[in-house]
């Protein structure tokens, strides 16, 4: 025998929500998505042998763009009556005892639904998702844009259904392996990245706090330490345009953090030079220009020497001493140049 299509059945009831029921409130009813209606709608059901589970499209006759989807719980509704949960009662913009269009129909099985929490207090239940396992329990059917209701613990969370699959109406979650996955919930706030930490260096290795010490002060004598290496507490600055002065005076920090301070080295300066000395001083370079390369003058040139000739000096003329200091007849050594060739 052939059966009838679910759309067959079609009737208008008026809609109360399920705080209208006799009795006491029934979770499962009033946070769920089944409605309770008449014993008649049943005989009528059952006359027109639709296949169960029997799902139906729920209307809004003064504004047919308000619908949604639900089952049937119970058949104990007073006649011509059909209570409704809360969330569904306002998805379709009704009050009660307003009118209400319900045809039955046929919803495909349901394989993935995403849907939005629209409180961040949804982020504090500790595995939202065997919460929500046991919440669905209570509906038959999903519709993409309704905002369904569950309890948790004495508290409503509102959910928004995103997005279903397959796509169409709305999907049947009866006796189905359904795949949940969650949006942000509204109002929250991604929290801001951590700065990554510096790369550490010796002194983080060794607990050296660098905003305590002087930049550079480290380093003895240093001129970012803001003391130069002459300077020490009661003694007097000594300079190297002075007679004498002190080097490695500084102080500083080694890395394990213990204050340092230089012993210091006395220098004394060089003794000037009488005229007419011999002596070179090696602090005044003689710096060669080209009119001195030009000049007939004699300049320090390269040794070149042939292979296997040895050079020990230059002609050495022998030192005369004034005629005032001298006693005797001078002696004069004749120049010479000595080599060896092998």
């Amino acid at each position: 025998m052939r059966r009838s299509n679910p759309g067959s059945y079609d009737e208008y009831l008026k809609a109360y929500s399920v705080a209208m029921l006799p009795g006491r409130e029934r979770e499962n009813v009033s946070y769920g998505g089944k409605i309770i209606m008449p014993p008649s709608a049943l005989a009528h059901l059952t006359s027109l042998d639709i296949e169960s589970p029997w799902m139906f499209k729920l209307r809004n006759p003064a504004n047919p763009a308000a619908s949604t989807h639900a089952g049937v719980l119970e058949f104990i509704a007073e006649e011509g009556v059909v209570h409704l949960p809360y969330w569904m009662m306002k998805t379709l913009r009704l009050n009660e005892g307003d009118p209400i269009r319900i045809t039955g129909t046929e919803l495909p099985k349901g394989k993935f639904v995403k849907l939005q929490a629209q409180h961040v207090h949804f982020l504090e239940i500790s595995d939202p998702k065997a919460v929500l396992e046991q919440a669905l329990r209570n509906f038959a059917a999903l519709t993409q844009g309704d905002i369904i209701e569950i309890s948790y613990n004495s508290i409503v969370f509102g959910l928004l259904v995103m997005e279903t699959q397959p796509g169409g109406e709305g999907i049947n979650v009866v006796d189905t392996d359904l795949e949940v996955d969650f949006a942000a919930p509204v109002g929250y706030v991604e929290p801001e990245r951590p700065k990554a930490a510096p790369p550490s260096t010796m002194a983080s290795k060794l607990n050296i706090d660098l905003s305590s010490s002087t930049p550079g002060s480290s380093r003895p004598a240093s001129s970012m330490g803001g003391t130069f290496a002459g300077t020490s507490k009661g003694a007097t600055a000594l300079s190297k345009d002075g007679d004498q002065w002190e080097s490695f005076k500084g102080r500083g920090e080694t890395l394990g953090g213990r204050k340092t301070k230089g012993r210091g080295i006395s220098h004394r300066a060089a003794e000037a030079v009488p005229a007419g000395s011999k002596i070179i001083r090696t602090d005044q370079h003689r710096v060669l220009s080209n009119d001195d390369l030009n000049s007939n003058g004699k300049a320090p040139a390269p040794l070149n020497l042939p292979f296997g000739k040895l050079f020990f000096g230059f002609n050495i003329q022998a030192y005369v001493p004034p005629p005032a200091a001298a006693e005797g007849p001078s002696e004069v050594c004749a120049p010479g140049l000595f080599y060896c060739v092998f």
